[in-house]
């Protein structure tokens, strides 16, 4: 268990003035987990704050529940079966523990753990798009486990997944945006081909583009 202070999550990788990426699980009013990837800006002073679109069900959910876990994972099956709803052939995705402190619940086998509360939940009235919530952080736990190196193919799987869920978001509005992140997305696809052919991350990439392709019938 890791304590909550400011140079316990800089250790977490929380670096203030940075945005960074996780998966946010919160829940329903009648009970049911919602999981999705989820950038967090760490202002300075390590005060933690979500942007999520007024019109998903993360969205949503905090306004009947005002609580999330920020999940630290760095598994790019994770970020993909979460953004699109899959479960993964041979992952825990969407298996849910409970938590510590707060109703949403965990997943399962992630690298650390912030349970949040939200601050000030907006009311339905004062919805603008995107939402934005300061966190108060109930709880944070952060299991030891070897490093590991650097890897690019995993950094550009993950990259892949956030392009596509914009990409499926704003093909409809910004065409021109939707093409210059298609255009990343292959070159994403390519790097991670020739770095590390039939790994985990290709196959990521794999299916982001297929994807994309099958949603956005005009790429």
């Amino acid at each position: 268990m890791v304590s909550f202070t400011p140079s316990s999550l800089r250790r977490m990788g929380f670096v203030p003035g940075t945005v960074v990426e996780t998966i946010l699980t919160t829940i329903a009013s009648d009970g049911t987990p919602n999981a999705a990837p989820m950038g967090v800006w760490v202002h300075p002073g390590s005060n933690l704050v979500i942007r999520p679109y007024a019109e998903t069900q993360t969205a949503k959910n905090l306004l009947e529940v005002p609580e999330a876990v920020i999940n630290i994972t760095d598994d790019s099956r994770i970020f993909f079966n979460t953004a699109f709803k899959r479960r993964g052939t041979d992952t825990e995705d969407f298996f849910f523990d409970p938590s510590k402190s707060v109703r949403p619940p965990r997943l399962r086998g992630m690298l650390g753990y912030l349970e949040v509360e939200i601050e000030e939940p907006l009311k339905p009235q004062e919805i603008e798009n995107p939402l934005e919530y300061e966190c108060k952080i109930k709880e944070v736990d952060a299991p030891s486990r070897l490093p590991q190196v650097y890897s690019r193919a995993r950094f550009a799987a993950i990259e892949s997944v956030i392009h596509a869920t914009r990409i499926v978001a704003l093909s409809d509005s910004d065409p021109d945006l939707t093409e210059r992140l298609y255009r990343l997305v292959q070159e994403y696809h390519s790097l991670v081909h020739r770095i590390a052919p039939n790994s985990v991350h290709s196959g990521v990439v794999d299916d982001v583009l297929y994807l994309v392709k099958q949603l956005v019938y005009w790429l």
